[in-house]
């Protein structure tokens, strides 16, 4: 289907396609499929053992890794601790008939203190198993629980979750365990056990559980592209050699060997960083060049810092001298730029540089509220963002977003004051209230509280389908006086204000409070960035023209786009006019002044105007033969359109909310007028250059639209359709 542009089936159940895959897009799915005439299967799975420090994970593990395994005392588990349990094929085949080979088994053992937590939302994935680790004298600890089954629910999705009470050998109690599973539905086993002798029955039942869970996971079985396998067998050979890197053009190299070209090679690799066999950040200038295929030893380097007594007791700060000190030994000192990259990366925002050339980690700053000379007024600007869950470590991540703007180095493990452009704000992270709060005074509140909401939803990112409630405080005549006001919710004034709702009731002190002076801080500012939705493949598209202070975000079809537009009114939309007539469009922009409607049927229509080409001045191109063709094609196809515009009009979104009269029946038959009309202009509102018009007369050009999106008149179209002169 090489006329395809685009193609959603994520969340879908197809078994054979890998979820990593589908998340890349159609030029990935059709990799995928094109890769797939030879195939051949991976029979391994993630283990992933988390749970607090010193309940048994890594005993647990070890024991799992050997059937005469004895109990010893250990140190508590720095980092990841990652080995291979291999179940061979006659065993493994017992349980599951269809696995042809090996069954491998990846256990990764999570140190449990809280700094290790940096790096968890990398490393816990989807599609893994999770086993939350707890032990019989910490039963009564259902924060530990709570917090760890919702941690796996936000980085691991729905993967399935074993609950496992060690050292059941002690005085235990019973753990409510229906209780946890009515809340968390992934919990599909629960197991006491005890790794002393005469326990040996429970630990066995344990790990004939564990085969059958890991054996008959959904992926398990599934085709891939045999290349990849070898690839990745090839790989695997390389770390168990004790390779724990190699450069990029090596791993090019070996794709080769498998007839991959380099292309291919990039492509495969991002699939492998997203199942994590190996870690190679292809978009970070520092990290590019070196693909890691151990992860234990890239985290153990940073974990190095993190442990270091010194850098503990200089409360998170480091120099180049303690670089040299902590990674001083030849299996770290030659990557030391890697590893700092790293440890900066957006995706970990453990770090970052001072101006002194020194390095902080704010996960590592004192806990306790610094001095400073911060006073809350009424005339502050005031905004919170509440967490049905909230992960640790937020607060700590925006700090290394926002370094540039720390003021006077005034900044806590749980707090900044951040300075810009005459702006000051205090950020606080309240985790036993699930909540950041954020205060501002100066010239311009409105606009930097944009660009820290920006930053938090950027790190919200990273979790899957996180929870979170931006809210707005009352302003009446007492919560105004009060430390503790009535909050909003700032999606629910949002709603209010496009349904012409201009007062709500403070449920404090039951006066009204208008709509609008309450939201007026918030999104009728001058946000130096507008940021406007709209159709997926359109948003690249308007992305190239580089327009000052505008942002395009894709979204998956006009319905999508008008629903955000319609609850979202701090944002723009942009789509397509289809069959929309002229009085329909204006009712839409009268109701949602946020919202901007193309003139033209569609996007090519812009892109193949005859004013747009004959801008790029190609040769022996015939301006009137061409607009000619174009009358000719129209009337060919005038009939099937008139056919059939009635039922594509059916399922416009901005037409079932009935209450709103956008849609108009009388006055549908427009449609009809502009395309019996010969006049390109009013006929392109109902003529789509896309799907009607072949474009063989000027096909020699060989036209693309990232071609065609370069011309001053392209650019001056849009900047008049979304108002900016």
């Amino acid at each position: 289907m090489n006329s395809l542009k685009e193609l959603y089936i994520e969340g879908n159940p197809f078994d054979m396609l890998p979820p990593e895959i589908v998340a890349r897009g159609i030029n990935s799915i059709r990799n995928f499929y094109k890769e797939l005439e030879e195939k051949d299967f991976l029979y391994e799975v993630k283990l992933i053992i988390v749970g607090q420090g010193r309940v048994g994970k890594t005993c647990i593990s070890n024991a799992l890794l050997n059937d005469k395994y004895k109990l010893e005392d250990k140190e508590s588990t720095e980092g990841i601790i990652i080995n291979s349990w291999i179940i061979p094929q006659v065993e493994i085949s017992k349980i599951n008939p269809s696995i042809q080979r090996d069954f491998q088994i990846n256990i990764w053992d999570f140190g449990g203190q809280e700094i290790y937590h940096s790096t968890h939302q990398f490393f816990l994935t989807k599609r893994s198993i999770y086993l939350l680790v707890t032990e019989s004298r910490k039963e009564d600890s259902h924060d530990e629980f709570f917090y760890w089954l919702n941690i796996i629910k936000l980085l691991g999705d729905k993967s399935p979750v074993v609950m496992v009470m060690n050292k059941c050998d002690q005085p235990t109690k019973d753990i409510p365990i229906k209780e946890y599973k009515e809340s968390f539905s992934n919990i599909i086993d629960f197991h006491k056990i005890s790794l002393k002798e005469g326990y040996e029955k429970s630990l066995n039942e344990f790990k004939e559980s564990l085969k059958k869970i890991a054996s008959n996971l959904p992926h398990i079985g599934n085709p891939l592209p045999k290349k990849w396998v070898d690839i990745r067998i090839e790989i695997e050979k390389l770390k168990l050699s004790g390779k724990n890197y190699i450069k990029e053009s090596e791993y090019l190299d070996i794709c080769k060997k498998h007839y991959r070209k380099e292309e291919s090679a990039l492509f495969l690799s991002e699939y492998f960083h997203d199942l994590g066999v190996l870690l190679h950040f292809q978009e970070d200038f520092d990290l590019k060049d070196t693909v890691i295929l151990n992860h234990e030893w890239i985290t153990s380097g940073v974990y190095k810092i993190l442990d270091d007594r010194k850098v503990i007791d200089q409360k998170g700060r480091f120099s180049n001298d303690d670089i040299k000190r902590i990674w001083s030994n030849d299996e770290y000192k030659c990557k030391t730029r890697e590893l700092i990259s790293l440890m900066k990366n957006k995706k970990f925002d453990l770090c970052f540089e001072l101006t002194n050339g020194e390095y902080l980690v704010p996960r590592l700053l004192a806990v306790d509220e610094i001095d400073h000379s911060w006073q809350s007024t009424p005339e502050n600007l005031k905004f919170e963002f509440r967490y049905k869950f909230m992960p640790k470590g937020i607060l700590a991540r925006l700090i290394v977003k926002l370094n540039a703007d720390i003021f006077e180095d005034k900044y806590w493990r749980y707090g900044v004051i951040l300075h810009y452009d005459n702006t000051m704000a205090i950020i606080r992270e309240k985790y036993f209230e699930n909540k950041v709060t954020i205060e501002l005074f100066g010239n311009h509140k409105r606009e930097y509280l944009f660009t820290i909401r920006k930053a938090l939803k950027e790190i919200h990112k990273d979790f899957n389908k996180i929870k979170v409630d931006e809210m707005i405080p009352c302003n009446c005549s007492i919560c105004k006086t009060i430390e503790s006001p009535s909050f909003y919710e700032f999606d629910y004034l949002q709603r209010l204000e496009i349904n012409n709702i201009i007062e709500t009731r403070c449920p404090l002190s039951l006066e009204n409070v208008k709509v609008y002076d309450l939201t007026c801080d918030i999104v009728k500012s001058g946000v130096t960035e507008k940021i406007i939705i709209c159709e997926n493949q359109n948003a690249q598209l308007l992305a190239s023209l580089n327009l000052n202070n505008v942002l395009f975000y894709p979204e998956r079809d006009s319905q999508s786009v008008f629903i955000k537009v319609r609850t979202k009114v701090d944002m723009f939309g942009l789509r397509d006019r289809d069959y929309l007539v002229d009085i329909e469009i204006e009712k839409l922009k009268k109701k949602y002044p946020n919202y901007f409607i193309l003139n033209y049927y569609c996007f090519e229509n812009y892109l193949f105007h005859p004013d747009n080409i004959e801008e790029l001045n190609l040769s022996d191109f015939n301006k009137n033969e061409y607009i000619s063709d174009i009358i000719k094609q129209k009337n060919e196809k005038k009939n099937h359109i008139i056919s059939n515009y009635k039922l594509a009009r059916k399922n416009y979104q901005e037409f079932k909310i009935e209450s709103e009269n956008i849609f108009d029946k009388h006055n549908e038959y427009k449609i009809i007028d502009y395309i019996e009309s010969n006049d390109l202009e009013i006929f392109f509102k109902s003529f789509s250059m896309k799907d009607h018009y072949n474009k063989t007369i000027i096909s020699k050009y060989m036209l693309k639209p990232s071609e065609l999106a370069k011309t001053k008149w392209f650019k001056n179209k849009m900047k008049k359709i979304i108002l900016i002169e």
